[in-house]
């Protein structure tokens, strides 16, 4: 019997924090769902009718991302067979390859049917873009290597639909545009946006700040001999 993409992504979430998760929310052998007011907020954002059984992640590693979607086209027969991990970087750069073996990853993950929905989040700091070009940057090098990172014979199902979602309090105008790959956003549309809602979060946070104190006042300082309590602002709710 073939796999389902979404079988095929299951096989590579071995995060513990996924794990702890369901261990404390959900019950023994039964699936933790999305809330269905998310479902319906993310759906009209990407356009499209979630289900209710739609499996999630967190922090899924894009190295395991990849071997998904390799799976999703490979023989199970044949899934153990040495794959040519091929060199993207250009000359001027240092060497890198496809297969990193490091932690990147996004922070959550939606998949149903022959669509995956890779959420980025930031709730109480600001966007950077050498994070999201990183990742924008690994996705180009998916669409131009995959034809090459194929195992064995299998007849190919169609292509999974892959979606950028930009998730925070507010949407960003900083980020610098980038231009996405066909296979991803509709082909290659901007990232999509939802509202992440602090509703019911503290009025101010507090983090532990270090410091140095002159005339009896508290200075932030990145190698302070004292450290106080300083009082952040929840983001605005929507």
């Amino acid at each position: 019997m073939t796999r389902t993409l979404v079988e095929c992504l299951r096989l590579f979430n071995r995060k513990e924090r996924y794990w702890l998760i369901r261990n404390a929310l959900g019950e023994k052998n039964q699936e933790l769902p999305l809330s269905n007011s998310f479902r319906e907020r993310l759906g009209k954002v990407i356009d499209t009718n979630i289900p209710a059984d739609a499996w999630w992640a967190l922090d899924y590693h894009i190295d395991w991302l990849f071997g998904a979607l390799v799976l999703d086209r490979t023989p199970e027969d044949a899934e153990s067979k040495p794959i040519e991990n091929p060199c993207v970087s250009e000359e001027n750069e240092p060497p890198r390859r496809l297969i990193r073996g490091n932690h990147e990853d996004f922070d959550f993950v939606i998949a149903f049917d022959r669509t995956v929905v890779l959420i980025e989040a930031k709730g109480v700091t600001s966007w950077g873009n050498g994070q999201l070009s990183s990742k924008h940057q690994r996705l180009c090098e998916w669409e131009r290597f995959s034809e090459q990172v194929q195992i064995g014979h299998k007849k190919m199902a169609e292509p999974p639909r892959i979606i950028v979602v930009l998730m925070s309090p507010k949407e960003s105008g900083g980020l610098s545009k980038l231009d996405w790959p066909k296979s991803v956003n509709d082909s290659g549309n901007a990232a999509k946006f939802l509202t992440m809602d602090f509703t019911g979060a503290p009025e101010k946070f507090r983090v532990p700040e270090r410091c140095v104190v002159r005339d009896e006042k508290a200075k932030a300082a990145f190698d302070g001999d004292h450290w106080h309590l300083k009082s952040v602002s929840r983001p605005p709710s929507h």
